[in-house]
């Protein structure tokens, strides 16, 4: 089983190698040590929060603006575990919560593909799934912490890695009136807020302004449509 989920997952684990080096090297640099880095990989599993606690912490943004923005974005996974948990209606509690509490969204994708098409897949493959990946992941970021501590590589560098990740996640999505609405109305909220001053809620605040704009542009625009159609 373990030795199909490698052939399966490979692709993922090179590319956690990829961007866990990076995530490592800017961890290094806020002053933890490789375990440290190793514990906080291994157990929170976000690695866009990752990158934005340490990212956040470097500016000098209070601990109280980054957990609003790391929660804001962190969101995501309780949709993630209540859109696979009716696929896993045949495990028990105790392994539906060990899938959803070692979740990730590399893992995700994989595991609800699995599942929906009918494979040989449930609780137990998808639990270590998530092990390998959360393994691949806490390793890279220790290395990259290693590596950081003797090679000098600068912060704009390595926090660009998760920059280009949001951009290129950002061109694969559909490009829809939503998705266009959000992103503009995003961009020009972290704008207005820190041309006001507000640097400390920049974040948090142009997420909430992005996806209640676009909720209410698509609900003005549906309407609008059915009065049409009718």
């Amino acid at each position: 089983m373990v030795l199909r989920i490698f052939k399966t997952v490979w692709p993922v684990m090179l590319a956690y190698v990829a961007i866990g080096a990076p995530c490592g090297m800017i961890m290094g640099q806020t002053g933890m040590e490789p375990w440290m880095v190793f514990a906080l990989s291994s157990t929170f599993v976000t690695g866009s929060g990752q990158f934005m606690i340490c990212n956040l912490w470097l500016a000098g943004v209070p601990a109280a603006s980054i957990v609003a923005s790391v929660a804001a974005i962190s969101s995501r996974f309780a949709l993630y575990s209540a859109s696979i948990a009716p696929h896993l209606t045949g495990a028990s509690k105790r392994q539906t919560l060990a899938v959803a509490a070692t979740l990730t969204e590399e893992a995700y994708g994989i595991s609800l593909a699995k599942l929906v098409e009918g494979e040989d897949w449930g609780p137990r493959e998808s639990f270590v799934l998530n092990v390998i990946l959360i393994a691949t992941w806490g390793v890279s970021c220790t290395m990259g912490a290693i590596v950081g501590a003797v090679v000098d590589v600068p912060t704009a560098i390595a926090a660009f890695v998760c920059t280009s990740l949001f951009i290129c996640l950002l061109f694969s999505q559909r490009l829809s009136r939503g998705n266009v609405v959000a992103a503009v109305s995003g961009a020009v909220s972290v704008a207005v807020c820190k041309f006001l001053g507000l640097t400390n809620i920049a974040v948090p605040a142009s997420v909430v302004a992005g996806m209640a704009i676009a909720l209410a542009c698509d609900a003005v625009f549906d309407g609008r449509g059915a009065r049409d159609a009718r």
